[in-house]
């Protein structure tokens, strides 16, 4: 095919948004001279001022579909920026969990701690079986479905996930459990993960209904049920239970308590999100286009997660413990700059879905760069921040960790650039292409294998973080050519490039204060180069604000 055309074929759009499209595209001003809407005027005729009448129609069918189209950048814009606190709000609950989870690890010991990870390993590779995709594709389904209807297909969607939950959590318990028992040794580690088992219910259930919230965009169902309740519950369950005298089977118990508590704020927030009454006519059956797209993504579920413990079993193979323990401090870290462009995914990807029903290229345009520039603003001063001070930081790990100091900026360095240009992959998925994206990741996968086994025994962890970095840098140009095949354009506003010189600019002023600054000695010049970093985005930044990108972009 062309480089122009798309791969899927075209909906014909519905009566009016195909007229109303070029003037959707249309400055301002011009629209705003436009005449009103003829409504009264007949459909068809051959009177003499038939043809003026068609271009009175299709001018006021422009004029609805530009007002439409400003309120949803508007309403696109305050989602964003919203989802932008959220996520900085997430970040405090985000430190609570290695704190809490620290405690309970000294109160209950380490090997019955192991015991309950491994048990917990488990429980998350069931819990993608019995998902079976359904999950990440109900967040693709609801913005697509009319107003009032978005709730149509999750009661079948929810029947299953309860179904598949109640039997693969007997199977758990059946089977799974005297297997632990015989893999440590004491037929007593059976009886914690029968316990455990009771959780894969309301985990399940509440999986399903955060991705349906977050179809809304409420991106606090991602941040404050599943990552702040869910997740944080936990060990402070466990800790209670410590101290009012459950000392044995605590981490199973505090295991249900916690997806129980996150159930109950999943359910409420959903009930919150949706219209009270279901549509008329709406069975509890799960709809077909939402398993063809679900299955793949199951898929792609479950090889994202060998995707992503890849790195720790080839290092594992080819070095020793001491160093996979850096590499875990490596990983860590550059999870802190990673995250900030995956917090965004579930709200972008559900306005891209929207704007796939409705084709609106303006809006795309400027979804994707309010996007990237909220990406690439979160990231850039943590970076920098890195760059200046991670030599100083590790070492108060231990003497073992400062050989991570490189390995860290090199990893974070990628996952900038996959902030910056890994949002494309959310058009592929958009556009319902699921098994595309499981292709992806396949390849991915296979090619980290490869560019692990080459670079790590001349590399060390050097060479871990250009594998795992160059991996993801390939994948994330698959995302990028396959969705400029798929929707024929480059989704960025010009406004965008105002936003990258000044990052731009920021970090040259970084590398001239410290050339400058080096000879007055190493702390002089990690200061005044995170100083001048700060300084200099600030002043563009607030420059930006002041002039029309206030509007254009932010």
């Amino acid at each position: 095919m062309g480089s122009r055309g798309p791969v899927l074929p075209r909906r014909r759009p519905p009566p009016g948004v195909r007229e109303g499209l070029g003037a959707v595209l249309q400055p301002p001003r011009r629209a705003a001279r436009q005449p009103a809407a003829a409504a009264a005027l007949p459909l068809r005729g051959h009177l003499p001022g038939a043809p003026a009448a068609r271009r009175e129609r299709r001018r006021g069918a422009g004029e609805v579909n530009a007002a439409a189209s400003a309120s949803d950048l508007e309403r696109d814009a305050r989602d964003l920026r919203r989802g932008t606190r959220i996520n900085l709000l997430g970040y405090g609950l985000r430190l609570l969990y290695p704190l809490l989870t620290g405690v309970a690890v000294v109160l209950y010991g380490r090997r019955e701690f192991g015991l309950f990870v491994t048990a917990q390993a488990a429980l998350l590779v069931t819990l993608r079986i019995c998902l079976a995709g359904l999950d990440k594709a109900v967040l693709w389904w609801v913005p697509r479905q009319p107003a009032g209807e978005e709730r149509r297909g999750l009661a079948g969607a929810l029947l299953w996930v309860l179904c598949a939950g109640t039997v693969a959590a007997a199977a758990v318990a059946g089977f799974g459990a005297p297997w632990l028992a015989a893999w440590s040794g004491d037929a007593a580690a059976a009886a914690p993960l029968r316990w455990m088992a009771l959780g894969l219910v309301p985990m399940a259930s509440m999986e399903l209904l955060v991705h349906a919230c977050l179809g809304r965009r409420r991106l606090e169902a991602q941040v404050f049920v599943k990552e702040g309740l869910g997740a944080v519950a936990l060990p402070a369950a466990a800790t209670l239970l410590w101290l009012a005298g459950v000392r044995e089977g605590g981490l199973a118990w505090s295991f249900v308590i916690a997806n129980v508590a996150a159930l109950a704020g999943a359910g409420w927030l959903f009930r919150r999100s949706f219209p009270a009454v279901a549509p008329a006519g709406v069975g509890w059956s799960v709809p077909r286009p939402l398993v063809r797209y679900g299955l793949p993504m199951g898929l792609m579920e479950l090889l994202n997660s060998a995707l992503l413990r890849l790195d720790v079993l080839v290092l594992a193979a080819l070095t020793d413990p001491a160093t996979v323990g850096v590499w875990g401090v490596v990983v860590q870290v550059g999870n802190a700059v990673r995250s900030v462009r995956s917090g965004f995914d579930p709200l972008v990807l559900a306005i891209v879905s929207q704007i796939h029903v409705r084709p609106d290229p303006a809006r795309l345009r400027a979804v994707f760069s309010r996007a990237t520039v909220l990406v690439l603003a979160t990231q850039a001063p943590i970076y920098a921040f890195l760059v200046a001070f991670v030599p100083w930081l590790l070492p108060l790990l231990g003497e073992g960790y400062v050989a991570a100091a490189t390995p860290v900026l090199v990893l974070c360095a990628f996952w900038v650039l996959h902030g910056a240009f890994g949002l494309h992959g959310l058009i592929v998925l958009s556009h319902g292409r699921s098994g595309l994206a499981a292709a992806n990741v396949g390849a991915t996968l296979v090619m980290e294998a490869l560019l692990l086994l080459l670079l790590v025994p001349p590399l060390g962890l050097v060479g871990a973080a250009l594998a795992v970095g160059l991996a993801f840098t390939a994948q994330t140009a698959l995302w990028t050519w396959q969705s400029r095949r798929l929707i024929g354009a480059w989704p960025y506003d010009p406004a965008l490039r105002p936003v990258l010189l000044v990052l731009a600019a920021a970090a040259a002023a970084m590398l001239a204060a410290w050339v400058v600054a080096w000879p007055a000695g190493e702390a002089v010049a990690r200061v005044g180069a995170f100083g001048a970093f700060l300084l200099t985005g600030a002043v563009g930044w607030l420059r930006l604000h002041e002039g029309s990108l206030r509007h254009a972009v932010l």
